[in-house]
């Protein structure tokens, strides 16, 4: 996120209830990020807005896990932007050059105080080990 988008800054750690985390038939997987205005720009060229993702705003994340940045408290709820593949949304095979780009992010994620078993219930089953 920072090679992309290099204003953005980590908030925390959120759960966004009634959505669900998967590789979909086009072997790619839908992501959360709070960016600024440029920084959203840039990742609209990147995720391919609006041909391939959708952007949908005003979503309910809650803090669970929070940053330095003092911008939220765990149990706050941020109204957050997702982009989303709504047309692709069947369970498929992941792209085979996605594969590192998905174990980085379990890094990170659990760096940043995400529980190893989360990644263990929901990412291990569409990414294979390196």
């Amino acid at each position: 996120m920072e090679r992309r988008c290099p204003e953005s800054e980590f908030v925390g750690v959120g759960i966004l209830r009634n959505w669900r985390w998967f590789i979909n038939e086009r072997g790619v997987a839908n992501l959360i990020y709070r960016l600024n205005a440029r920084d959203e720009a840039t990742l609209d060229r990147y995720e391919g807005s609006p041909e391939i993702y959708q952007k949908v705003h005003g979503v309910p994340v809650e803090v669970v896990v929070r940053s330095q940045v003092d911008v939220a408290r765990i149990g706050d709820t941020i109204n957050t932007l997702i982009y989303i593949d709504q047309n692709h949304v069947t369970d498929g095979k992941i792209r085979q050059e996605y594969i590192p780009r998905m174990h980085r992010v379990m890094e990170d994620g659990i760096r940043e105080g995400i529980p190893p078993a989360y990644f263990d219930k929901y990412f291990k089953p569409f990414v294979p080990l390196l």
